[in-house]
This record gives structure tokens, sequence and C-alpha cells, in this order.
């Protein structure tokens, strides 16, 4: 009786919501099991070293999955389990499976319990045939909508903060940018997550001519652009703004980070430079997606590997370090039992981390200024900059070390020792993975960003403008290496660390400041809980701001060296 008694229940329900579900098809994708991934750390290394005679020599999708896909046999073994039931556009990338389904058939595929929030079925407990468990490392299809996104309209605490806008002729200034004709054709994203609201070219144009730029448009929008939403806003409008010749995508994607990376896989044509500022602590992934069988731990080395895969293809990912400082938006009150969290994706070593800063006050003359915002409105004028944090502007951009590698990237190692073994006071051992990917790489500014929202003019604060200013500022190096040396950027991080190293003035150093507040408090204990700046690179704001001319010029004088002594640069 009591078995009858749960299948009458079960299927009385199911019909109470029959028409609901089966007129939802939701996405979902399959994580199948993946080999020989240490082969493609070993390319990445090779095609990625600027001193190397195979920099640029990306691969293709083709290549990567040669290497690293199931056997034809496990992924048929899939393909003939989800043909069982009533799935739709079902696609095998070889290591992924994507496909559509309706709310009843995922019931009844992965033996789900009846769940609801509303009217709304959550699909968070699943689970995996037992005769596919060697083959199936995980599946998302769900996602909640936390994210450390929402950063709020700008304020100052501190009395040296210049509050005013940080236009275009702000940032051309600090950051030396070259006024240049952009020869290549770049194309650079905004990627949101979870379903977020989006954007308007009203207001993308509107902040466009008050920077005295002219309108232009997205050249492609991809998934949901529906309402307005700050965060959208800022994105697609600070790209725009950086560098005004660029071609625009505007990317939406309804889940989490392992999802967009099948979903870009499967793209044809890829934009060559993508700006995420989405992220949550590493360890705490299953807050967001169903982890089944699965840690957080997990999650993320899997998505480390998806974006193994694009930057191999030449793809530059580029994402915020956080906006709540090392100890991360899980311990806001520094009263958790991680005192230190690193964020994630930043905290990826297969994306360039950026942190912020804040320009110093000053009382420089602003009659020069020619844009409509900086003349009638004002913007920022001076050239000193410090690092973000709670006590000048209320909020403190994330640093720190990663949890789950036990080996510092090549690339970074040299510029981590340095910091590690400077005399610097670092938290206690057990509060940090010293042996971690170091973040953020470099950083830029962060504070009074000007964006159009409705129609309306606003300053907004946030790694989530940082990160997309540094995006459109890469602009120029991708188009200096492709249009000069027809090299596409790719995986940016061993080439700015190799400039730093040999060209000092290419950098900004930030040698002050600290990242042990969040956005509620500076956490007392203070070195327990976060990381100091020093002269050189630090977890702070990375190896710095950058000089866009000087780094120009250095770029062409290690290709025009390397070349002069036979090797094998032009492509």
């Amino acid at each position: 009786m009591r078995i009858l008694s749960l299948f009458t229940a079960f299927f009385a329900l199911l019909s109470t919501h029959a028409i609901f579900l089966e007129s939802t098809c939701t996405p979902v994708y399959i994580a199948m099991r993946q080999q020989n991934t240490h082969i493609l750390k070993n390319i990445l290394r090779d095609v990625s070293d600027p001193e190397s005679l195979q920099y640029g020599n990306w691969l293709t999708s083709k290549e990567i999955h040669s290497i690293i896909d199931p056997s034809v046999a496990e992924q048929q073994q899939v393909i003939q389990w989800l043909n069982t039931y009533s799935t739709h556009n079902i696609i095998n990338h070889g290591d992924a499976i994507s496909l559509c389904a309706s709310q009843v058939s995922l019931v009844s595929m992965f033996n789900m319990p009846i769940q609801y929030e509303g009217s709304k079925l959550i699909l968070n407990t699943y689970k995996i045939p037992v005769s596919l468990q060697h083959i199936i490392d995980f599946v998302e299809m769900y996602a909640t909508s936390k994210s450390w996104r929402i950063k709020q309209i700008s304020t100052s605490i501190a009395g040296s903060v210049d509050n005013r806008y940080f236009g275009l002729e702000s940032l051309r200034r600090l950051y030396n940018v070259p006024d240049i004709v952009i020869n290549a054709t770049i194309s650079t994203a905004a990627i949101e997550f979870i379903g977020n609201e989006g954007y308007t070219n009203e207001d993308m144009n509107a902040q466009r001519a008050l920077n005295g730029m002219t309108s232009s448009g997205v050249i492609k929008n991809i998934g949901r652009n529906i309402g307005i939403d700050t965060e959208s806003e800022l994105d697609i409008q600070m790209l725009s703004m950086v560098n005004g010749n660029t071609d625009l995508w505007y990317w939406n994607n309804p889940h989490w980070l392992y999802s967009f990376a099948v979903e870009f896989e499967k793209t044809l044509e890829k934009p060559n430079i993508i700006s995420l500022s989405w992220g949550w602590s590493e360890r705490n992934q299953c807050d967001i997606i169903a982890c089944v069988g699965l840690t957080s731990e997990q999650y993320v080395a899997r998505v480390n590997i998806e974006f193994l895969k694009m930057a191999l293809q030449g793809t530059t990912i580029v994402v915020s370090s956080g906006d709540a400082g090392a100890p991360g938006r899980t311990n806001e009150e520094c009263q958790g039992d991680s005192p230190i969290n690193p964020i994630f994706p930043g905290s990826s070593p297969y994306v360039l981390s950026v942190g912020a800063t804040y320009v110093e006050s000053n009382t420089t003359n602003t009659d020069t200024l020619r844009t409509p915002l900086c003349k009638n409105q004002s913007c920022v004028t001076g050239t000193k900059e410090g690092p973000i944090s709670y006590n000048n502007v209320g909020w403190t951009a994330g640093g720190g070390f990663d949890s789950y590698h036990n080996e510092t990237p090549w690339w970074q190692t040299e510029a981590v020792t340095g910091y590690l073994t400077s005399g610097v006071t670092l938290p206690p051992q057990s509060n940090f993975n010293r042996n971690g990917r170091a973040y953020p790489d470099v950083a830029a500014v962060g504070h009074s960003c000007p964006v159009v929202i409705d129609g309306n003019l606003a300053g907004v604060d946030g790694t989530s403008c940082s990160a997309p200013i540094f995006s459109g500022l890469l602009t120029y190096v991708w188009d200096k290496l492709w249009s000069e040396y027809n090299i596409k950027l790719g995986f940016a991080n061993p080439l700015l660390y190799f400039i730093q190293k040999n060209c000092q003035e290419c950098f900004n150093d930030i040698t002050s400041g600290y990242n042990w507040c969040t956005e509620v408090e500076c956490c007392p204990n203070a070195t327990d809980f976060g990381f100091s700046s020093i002269s050189g690179f630090d977890p702070v704001t990375g190896l710095g701001t950058p000089n866009i001319e000087k780094i120009g010029l250095f770029i062409n004088g290690m290709f025009n060296y390397s070349c002069k002594k036979g090797g094998n640069r032009y492509r």
C-alpha cells in the first residue's frame, strides 16, 4: 500500500502540472568524462609563451577534441539512452552533450523528486543512471541567482577619492591610449548569466554621445535581452566606450559557467575577447548549481578545463576579481569559518583577472576637456591611482590565491615568489594556499564609471566596471599583434607578465593598499583576512594598470628583435 500510495501521489501531482511541464523545454548540459587534459595544459604553455617559437599557434576545436574526448562507443551509449526519452536538439560535442527536454521527461530521465517553488519545478536533485556513471561527470540544467553582480551607485568615504566621472578622456590620459586607427576587425563580448535583464541601444548611444563618439549598435545578441539592468548596461557601455571601433557582442546565458562554455564551444564565429563580471566563492559553487555526486572543487576543475579549451583556440577571457575583498561575499562580516574565500571564475588560471583602482583627487585644470560629459558634468583628471577598499569607496576589490591548485602557474611563478618572499606580512598559512594561482593579474579604474540607465546618467562602481575597461584596452594590444604580426592575442597572461618583467614603465605600479575589507567593513586582525600591496606584483592590484602606448612599443621591439634572430614570429 505504501508503494502504491507514492506512485498514485506522484502521477496525481504530475498530471496537475502536466500542461506547464510539457510546454517548458529546459536546456540540459551533460559533462562527459574527459581524458588527456594534461596534454592540453602542456600545449597551452608552448603556444602562449611569447618566448616560444610556437607562440600564437592556437589550436582548432577539432584538434582539441581529438585529444580529450571519451571514446565514440561511450558517446553513443549516452546518446542511445537520451533517445529513449522525449528529448530535442541533441548535440554531441564529444566531451559534452547538450539537449532540450520537457520537465516531465527530465523527472523521468533523472529519477527526480517533485519539488516546486510556486509553479516552477526545481531541477536540483537528479540521479545519473548507474550504467553511465563512469561516462558522465555531472549535469547542469538549473542555477540560482547568487553572484556578486549587484553594485551600488558610486559613493566615496575618503576625501582623497576623485568622484568625478571616469569618462573616455580620463581613460585615454590615464592609460596613455594612443590616438590610432584600429586596423583589425576585433570583437568583444559582454557575458551575462542566469537570465539577467539587459541593455538598450538608446542608453549605449547616449553614453557614446556624452563621450564624443558616434552612435553604434551591438553587432550580435545571443540569448535574452529583455528589460534594463544596471550591470548589463555597465558592461556593454564600458566595452563600447574604451574602443568605439570594435564589434560588440552581448551574450546572456540562462545558466552558469559550464553551460556557457559548451554553448561558446559550438558557436562557429566567436568573439575575440570576452568580459565576465560574475562570480562566487570557489568553495561554494554548489550554491549555484545542483551538485549531485559532485563537489565545488570538481565543478571548478571542469570549468577550468573548459576555459583552457577556449584559451587554446585564441579567445581572451577577462574576469572581474570580485567586490568584497579577499574575505568575499560569503564572509562579509569577517566571521565565517574561512577568513579568505577566493572568487571563481576570477581565480581561474586560464583567465585574465582584473582588480580595481580609484583616481586620487587633484586640482588639474579641465579647460582642455572637450567631450560633453567632461565639459558639462566634470571628469577625473588625475593620474595617480590607489587600490579600492571599503575605507575609500565603501567596497573592496577582490584578490588572493585560489584554493585548489598545488602549483603556481608557470607564467606568474617569478612574480608570485617575489611577493611571498618580499617580507610583506602574510595571512597564516592555514588561511590561504600559497602554492595556488594568485589573482588579480592587473587592475583598472572601478569607481564612478559613467553609465546611462534608462536615459539617466549615473556613476557606477565595481570590478564589473574595471573588467570591461581592461577588455577594451586589450583591443589595442590585439590590434598591434594581429595587424603587424598576424598573431591572435589569445591567452594574454604570459605575454603581460613577460612585458611587465622586461618593461617597468609598461604598467603603473600600485604600491600601497590592502584587500582585507569587504562591502560591509574592514576586518579586525587585518592580515588574517587579506593581503597588502607592495612594489611589483601583489594579490591586490596584480601587475598594476596599463600604459597602452608603452606596451605597444615594447611589442614592436620584442617581435622585431626576435625576427632578426630568425625566430618564427610571423604567421
